[in-house]
């Protein structure tokens, strides 16, 4: 006969039961939810990184080209150069790769602490004796995480990019 832990015990059953059922919630309700954010966190991140690379590449690039100064060609790279800093800087002004990359990575680490929390039964899940209760309130803290990441996403899209400060 399966009796209840006294009230106010530890049981080390009661983390594996909040855990396999926060698993069944990601890879069932949320079909990968969280690794999704991590993937597409990532690829920002890297193309963030490639695009800052490209201008900083293409920047020293021309001015090592200025030492060729007398040739006909220094012209027409110089200008090359300058267009692909333009291009790459503009589009990684358009397509917000650091802060797609930040707010993808956030979610995702909002994601992995509030089930820390709901699995060892701490912050707002301590005063959530019953079970239902606690999971309810673990899923919905999961779907306001996205739900805010998203809100950003879209809020961010619909305004058009900061221009560049004079420096």
């Amino acid at each position: 006969m399966n009796q209840a832990p006294p009230a106010g015990a530890a049981p080390g059953g009661r983390a594996q039961d909040r855990e396999a059922k926060a698993e069944k919630y990601f890879t069932h309700d949320l079909a990968g939810q969280r690794a999704w954010y991590g993937k597409k966190a990532a690829s920002a991140k890297s193309r963030a990184q490639a695009l800052g690379l490209t201008i900083i590449a293409t920047g020293a690039a021309t001015s090592f080209v200025q030492v060729f100064a007398h040739a006909l060609w220094v012209t027409i790279v110089t200008a090359l150069l300058g267009a692909l800093v333009t291009v790459a800087e503009g589009w990684k002004q358009i397509a917000r790769y650091d802060e797609t990359w930040a707010a993808y990575r956030t979610a995702s680490e909002r994601m992995k602490r509030e089930r820390r929390l709901y699995t060892n039964g701490a912050g707002a899940y301590r005063a959530l004796a019953d079970e239902e209760a606690a999971f309810v309130a673990f899923v919905g803290a999961i779907e306001a995480i996205i739900a805010e990441e998203q809100q950003i996403y879209w809020r961010d899209r619909s305004t058009p990019p900061a221009p560049a400060k004079p420096q």
